[in-house]
């Protein structure tokens, strides 16, 4: 077991002479995640020879809705606005706080902390000591911004009560910083910032990109010890985008801001996780798609989320052209999203092709 993750997913720079890292976004297909021991273990028994970031520790695929429908409906201070069977992004239920209520952090907390120690618990028994590091465990944290919008249903509703949802999340962030930091891998994972962009006009991107990096600095300083990698996503609610890319430029507008604030503040940007394909689509092999990648702040660890295992030579080609705009060799290879919401084969073959990938762009 002692091998099983990678030391750490380094900035481009200083990959080269590293094996290349397989990253798992997250979730298993049901019943693999209900046990946390059995979602560690089919990690390990179908990663190959390829090394991993880490080991994921998501158990619920659904979890966002589980918690927008059963966690928040019995929240005292929260009323429901509008129902929904969570079928697609316009059927979501969301929520107010009743009149003359607040609504506290410890309301909106989202349990990680007791799933780390599960996982850890479950980690510990597999590989109870012996030579070599143990691996990393990560953890999904999910956005603040995230939360507060699929919370409270609109850009408002989800300002108003963002202090609280922040300090939820940092908290909970803290808490395992400081109880597994050097063991741990944080994922903040973040579709609402590349929807955002989306969403708004161009001239709007300058106020925008100070607002989101703000936000997500504040969540990444509550975790000093614990190694961080971003995922940006283009959501994937039942294999559906909200929206679909047709090149990366509000991506890098983000990352060059925010590595630059976190340069301001004395902390390193973590390795972000780029997704670059959505739902069941084949991955692009258009050059201009990726040309934004050139302008990306030199340093910045980037891993593609390019891998879909019925598109194997786009895949491949996506790879070399992510890594020919980047100027640098990428640091880790990955799907764009966890494996939830695929069967258990799909998973099985698409974590087989980023071994193949890994060790075959180690090996150049």
């Amino acid at each position: 077991m002692s091998r099983t993750t990678a030391d750490a997913p380094t900035p481009a720079d200083d990959q080269a002479h590293r094996p290349l890292p397989v990253h798992l976004v997250g979730s298993l297909p049901r019943p693999l995640c209900d046990d946390p021991a059995t979602a560690l273990r089919w990690f390990v028994e179908h990663r190959g020879e390829a090394e991993l970031t880490a080991l994921p520790s998501d158990r619920d695929p659904r979890w966002i809705i589980d918690w927008l429908t059963r966690h928040l409906s019995s929240v005292p201070s929260l009323e429901q606005v509008r129902g929904g069977e969570s079928r697609g992004y316009d059927d979501m239920p969301y929520y107010r706080v009743r009149p003359g209520q607040r609504l506290s952090e410890q309301e909106v907390g989202l349990r990680r902390v007791e799933q780390a120690e599960a996982a850890f618990a479950a980690l510990d028994r597999m590989c109870p000591g012996g030579p070599g590091e143990p691996p990393r465990v990560q953890v999904g944290i999910p956005n603040a911004l995230d939360l507060a919008l699929f919370a409270f249903g609109s850009i408002d509703a989800a300002r108003e009560w963002m202090p609280t949802v922040q300090a939820a999340v940092r908290h909970e962030v803290a808490e395992l910083d400081a109880r597994w930091g050097d063991r741990l891998q944080l994922q903040l994972e973040t579709p609402a910032v590349l929807v955002a962009y989306h969403l708004a006009p161009p001239p709007a991107w300058a106020m925008l990109t100070a607002d989101l990096t703000r936000q997500v600095s504040g969540v990444l300083a509550a975790a000093p010890r614990a190694r961080w990698v971003l995922h940006l996503c283009y959501g994937d609610l039942e294999r559906v985008p909200v929206f679909t890319p047709t090149d990366l430029r509000s991506a890098v507008r983000f990352l060059n801001a925010l590595t630059d604030l976190l340069a301001e503040q004395g902390a390193p940007m973590p390795t972000v996780h780029l997704p670059v394909v959505c739902g069941r689509q084949a991955p692009p092999t258009d050059p201009a798609f990726y040309e934004e990648l050139r302008h990306l702040r030199r340093g910045v660890g980037i891993i593609p989320g390019v891998v879909v295992e019925d598109y194997p030579e786009e895949t491949r080609e996506a790879l070399r052209l992510a890594e020919e705009a980047l100027g640098a060799p990428v640091s880790g290879v990955a799907a764009a999203c966890g494996y939830g919401r695929r069967t258990e084969e799909a998973a099985a073959a698409n974590l087989a092709l980023a071994a193949r990938l890994a060790r075959e762009w180690s090996m150049r």
